[in-house]
């Protein structure tokens, strides 16, 4: 088997680890299990933000719809509260209860710790394989049909 093929199968296999883990709802130190679209929902508003509806649909490149059906499951598991201000009586802010924030920091060290690894492999390279890293990725983002 040559290199090439051999780099497109773990590719795939890669592809499909990440696309089946995607799937699975996963705990973040709250008693709810949360979807990833529920998690980066969270991780969108972060700590002590002001974000509303459009906002967040910008920074998830999702629809209004589908940011009042995620915030929906989210206040039914008391993860974020709905907020007007003063000056605004017209748009819903969004923010993280306690709980919200418990999960938002789990969220992050387990980014962490996926990153780890990954972190230190890449500072044992030169820059000319990262240059061929980040070249390989580019061609595979530009191959891939844009979905949005």
């Amino acid at each position: 088997m040559d290199d090439y093929q051999k780099i497109m199968e773990r590719m795939a296999a890669l592809q499909y680890k990440i696309n089946s883990n995607d799937k699975k709802p996963k705990s973040f130190g709250t008693s709810e299990l949360l979807h990833p679209s529920e998690i980066h929902f969270i991780d969108a508003i972060g700590i002590d933000r002001e974000v509303n509806a459009s906002q967040l649909s910008n920074k998830l490149h999702i629809s209004n719809g589908a940011i009042t059906q995620v915030a929906d499951k989210l206040l039914k598991k008391k993860l974020i509260e709905k907020y007007k201000i003063e000056t605004n009586k017209k748009e819903v802010f969004f923010r993280l209860t306690e709980q919200g924030k418990v999960a938002y920091e789990n969220h992050k060290e387990f980014h962490q710790g996926l990153c780890k690894n990954i972190i230190a492999y890449l500072n044992d390279l030169n820059p000319d394989q990262i240059e061929g890293i980040l070249g390989f990725i580019a061609v595979s983002d530009e191959s891939l049909p844009d979905l949005s």
